[in-house]
């Protein structure tokens, strides 16, 4: 019997579609490590040693087994075959059974590797980390220690397994294939490895400052990876890549944006701003688009990321990043509402989200496993995606995260509202940003109105008019006024009081953002009892975002029609939600959510100049107390109403103090850039102060069935649940998600406590969801007090 890798294929099958997959890969990549050949060599011989305990007959045994116990036998092979076989090597089996640890083939692979160097070489860096992507190739990469590479306790099972592959025949089969292979007897190997002289590299390894290893490690890790999935999940072993022109943007602006706001002709001196200097700079590898709120950002940022892709790097792919994952479809739409102008193809964007699913003709599509590979491997054109997919695919260590790696060499990464990333954070993505651009020649742009200050010396604004103020000075669309703040904290009665007052006298549309949601939904009541027949609507994370989506479309409505709208909420109308009222009211916050706060009014400059009132609740404990210290210190600098012609210089007074107190010798980075140096994979991908979000209170995702669609979801959910095939169960669950998704809310565990054999689970479904859930407010929240709330 030939030897078989997976259910559908021999191992020679498997080896030629990652050598086909590992050639498309290798053929676009350009980077600063090896020469193309030395690449070339160097992923070739992963490609070869990785899967190289599959031709042992204990692996053929296990996998022979496990077909026959899952009932589908082979492809090539009948389960009667399959059957002949293990009788045929009973004794063998047997042994197996006694030591299943006889079937894993990534350790062996990765002790015959040695091969590949003389004895000297085999305690350098560079085979210690070759060896290491061969041995987790199945799994996630661990720290590097001594006791590690002990190879006592495994010795006789290695042995074991070299004595039962024919190595000469493995060597002719590649040789076939065209891949490199050279062996040595494993016991020879393990006679010559001597662990004591492991000692010094580990000595040397804590003082290491050079971060291309670490670079290098995740560069060969995730071609592997990537081409060892690309096998099994393409039909086709190629990809094809598509040219998109830069004239793309122009061509949708011309034929879609057709209003007449006077504020149109700031937008576009700013496009055409940012096309020239890109003109002029689109080599370098670290630009940034700087405008207020509403001054198109998003068009402008795309259309400068074509213009360098298509000026001066044609072969790189776009990945643009934002902070939430409630925007991301927003903007996603937006492209391809741009490609879709042009007749084009919309597979050339990937959207990659937890709730991203492929447009297809029905559920069982086939194609579902390329889409896969193509969005989750970011081998699109374009990807969309969230900050933490970035982070996660550089400061990991799980295959999974770390597969995409390679797509980040020689790309275009978009950071939108880069803001968002935790301060004590921003040194590290410095870090990573310039050792991408090292080493892939990666470029960054950064989009934000509120610019942090990252790479200051380095980075080129493309949105400079002699200075970076420029189109700041000429917007009076909004005031910031902090006249409240020195009043002292405001409770719930007395600024609905103040709301209450100001609407009767002149009905406007107001918005007021609270901190917390307990504050929200009282302030909420008091303002709703007293304007019983006025438009009056709540909003926060606590109501599940079909209902959500209900009242946003509502208010949107209204707005067009300039009828008064009061909106009581939370932060969650911050991200990314195009609204436009008259007047805001925002909680004492970081001057960056202040910033959103004000971009929700007078967004198109129709309604002479909007206020911004900022008021303290005292419900701050959200957020990192000196965030907020540094916005009170900032805004005392400044007048008690401040226009926005000066919000540049306010923004840029709250970062410089944030660079001083939190981004300069920041723990969290130094600790994680030390880890890097020092290849401690494992605390890179666990420790949570590396990690952009970490939630406060463990939560559940309930589902709701408010409606009877809701209900139909879950009954189609429930019987999904029930498909044998994992993979098939798996795609059709994925597929159903994001309609399952509009009625979940994530509930924190001091608002609802699961029953036991309920508490793992990815949805919850409880039938007393009213007794915990409000039609109007969401979750309900309990009466202690001293809980601090997510918002």
């Amino acid at each position: 019997m030939d030897w078989i890798s997976h259910d559908d294929r021999f191992l020679k099958e498997h080896l030629i579609g990652l050598k086909q997959v590992t050639d498309f890969i290798l053929e676009e990549k350009t980077q600063n490590f090896y020469s193309k050949m030395d690449l070339k060599k160097w992923v070739y011989n992963l490609v070869s040693y990785h899967d190289l305990a599959k031709a042992s007959i204990y692996f053929q045994v296990y996998l022979a087994n496990a077909l026959i116990l899952k009932g589908s036998g082979h492809k090539y092979y009948s389960i009667v075959q399959l059957k002949k076989f293990l009788e045929e090597n009973s004794e063998k089996f047997r042994e197996w059974k006694l030591s299943s640890q006889l079937k894993e083939h990534a350790l062996f692979g990765a002790w015959m590797a040695l091969s590949l160097f003389n004895k000297v070489e085999r305690y350098g860096l560079d085979a210690f980390l070759f060896s290491k992507i061969l041995k987790r190739h199945h799994g996630y990469l661990r720290d590097f220690t001594v006791a590690s590479m002990n190879p006592v306790d495994k010795r006789k099972d290695l042995e074991k397994i070299g004595h039962e592959i024919d190595l000469e025949k493995y060597s002719k089969m590649l040789e076939d294939i065209g891949l490199p292979f050279q062996y040595q007897d494993i016991g020879q190997i393990l006679d010559d490895f001597k662990i004591r002289q492991f000692d010094k590299l580990a000595r040397e390894l804590g003082k290491n400052k050079d971060s291309s290893f670490y670079f290098r490690t995740l560069f060969l890790y995730s071609i592997l990876l990537s081409a060892d999935k690309g096998d099994v999940m393409l039909v086709k072993k190629q990809f094809s890549r598509k040219i998109l022109s830069s004239s793309l943007i122009d061509a949708f602006k011309s034929n879609t944006l057709k209003t007449d706001y006077s504020i149109n002709k700031l937008r576009e001196e700013a496009y055409q701003l940012a096309i020239q200097r890109t003109q002029k700079y689109g080599h370098k590898n670290f630009f940034s688009i700087t405008l207020p709120t509403g001054l198109g950002k998003t068009f402008t940022a795309y259309k400068v990321a074509l213009l360098i892709k298509e000026k001066y790097c044609q072969d790189f792919r776009i990945v643009y990043c934002l902070p939430f994952t409630s925007i991301i479809d927003q903007n996603a739409s937006i492209l391809k509402s741009i490609l879709e102008n042009q007749g084009i193809n919309t597979s050339n964007i990937g959207i990659h989200h937890h709730l991203a699913t492929p447009i297809m003709k029905d559920e069982e599509d086939s194609r579902y496993s390329e889409w896969e590979y193509f969005t989750e491997g970011w081998q699109n054109e374009i990807t969309v995606t969230t900050f933490v997919q970035l982070w996660e695919s550089v400061f990991a260590n799980h295959n999974r995260q770390i597969r995409k790696f390679h797509n980040l060499a020689n790309s275009i990464i978009i950071l939108d509202e880069v803001q968002s990333i935790k301060p004590s954070l921003l040194p590290a993505l410095e870090f990573m940003m310039e050792n991408l651009a090292r080493y892939f020649n990666t470029k960054f742009i950064l989009v934000t109105a509120t610019q942090p200050i990252i790479l200051r010396e380095k980075t080129i604004e493309l949105c400079s008019k002699g200075t970076t103020d420029y189109f700041f000075k000429k917007m009076n669309r909004t005031i910031i006024d902090t006249n409240y703040l020195t009043e002292g904290l405001m409770n719930e009665e007395t600024l609905a009081r103040i709301i209450i007052d100001k609407y009767k006298k002149d009905p406007k549309s107001i918005l007021v953002i609270c901190n917390t949601i307990r504050f929200s939904q009282n302030l909420f009541n008091l303002v709703a009892a007293k304007l019983e027949d006025s438009e009056v609507f709540y909003l926060s994370a606590a109501i599940i975002p079909h209902s959500r989506e209900v009242i946003l479309e509502k208010i949107k409505s209204l707005l067009t029609e300039r009828k008064p709208v009061i909106l009581i909420a939370t932060q969650v109308v911050e991200a990314g939600v195009d609204v436009d009222f008259d007047e805001v009211y925002r909680d004492f916050a970081p001057m960056f959510s202040i910033n959103q706060a004000a971009g929700r009014g007078n967004r198109n400059s129709t309604r002479g100049t909007s206020k911004v009132y900022l008021f303290r609740s005292g419900k701050e404990k959200i957020y990192d107390p000196v965030l907020l210290d540094t916005t009170e210190k900032t805004l005392m600098e400044f007048d008690k109403s401040i226009p926005e012609s000066q919000f540049f210089s306010l923004n840029q007074t709250f970062f410089e103090g944030v660079k001083i107190k939190i981004q300069d010798d920041s723990n969290d980075s130094n600790k994680l850039i030390k880890s890097i140096l020092s290849l401690r994979f494992e605390d890179i991908g666990t420790n949570l102060d590396y990690r952009l979000t970490v939630e406060k209170y463990k939560s559940h995702n309930l589902y709701i069935t408010i409606n009877e669609e809701a209900t139909k979801f879950w009954e189609k959910y429930l019987s999904l649940l029930d498909i044998k095939e994992h993979l098939d169960r798996k795609s059709a669950i994925k597929l159903h998600m994001p309609k399952l998704m509009k009625y979940v809310v994530k509930v924190p565990d001091y608002v609802y406590q699961p029953v036991v054999e309920d508490s793992d689970k990815a949805l919850i479904y409880d039938e007393n969801w009213s007794s915990f859930y409000d039609e109007i407010f969401g979750y309900k929240m309990p009466e202690n007090e001293s809980i601090t709330e997510i918002i």
